[in-house]
């Protein structure tokens, strides 16, 4: 090769790296938004809150009074979904179903003052049955409730 192509190839390589490196070092990326950022009107993303002492104080301090049968779907997940899921589950091994964990359970108020609701499952022994409805009494509609009765009913 010769001597004033190599030098002119390394002047160019040179030019390269230096742009490159002064180039990345000289910008700095604006950071994505995450999960846990929130989005202002200019598209500036916003830290989540952080806990605050009170809050880690009541949420420690808590203990369940039975351990769910699983986790809530999501951090967001309502209190008093979980605490329906959880209450609503105590009959269900008994009915031969598992419940299917919903953030809306849908339910009314009975005539007796109890909290009565319809609420999703499957069959533990993998059947189906278009007609089946899993019912749940509970005492009240609040995260004070209580289970009272749960079964199976049919719907036709």
């Amino acid at each position: 090769m010769n001597t004033r192509t190599r030098v002119s190839l390394t002047a160019v390589a040179a030019c390269v790296v230096v742009a490159a490196l002064s180039g990345c070092a000289a910008s700095t990326p604006t950071p994505a938004p995450s999960a846990t950022t929130a989005m202002t009107g200019d598209k500036t993303p916003l830290p989540s809150p952080s806990p605050t002492a009170t809050d880690a104080a009541t949420t420690d301090n808590q203990t369940p009074s039975t351990p769910p049968t699983s986790p809530s779907k999501a951090p967001g997940t309502s209190a008093l979904a979980q605490h329906i899921y959880d209450e609503c589950s105590k009959g269900a091994a008994d009915a031969g179903v598992t419940l299917t964990f919903t953030d809306d359970p849908s339910g009314y108020p009975g005539s007796d003052g109890t909290y009565q609701l319809v609420y999703p499952f499957t069959f533990d022994d993998g059947h189906t049955d278009p007609y089946a409805v899993y019912n749940c009494t509970l005492t009240d509609d609040t995260v004070d409730s209580s289970y009272v009765s749960s079964g199976m009913t049919d719907s036709h």
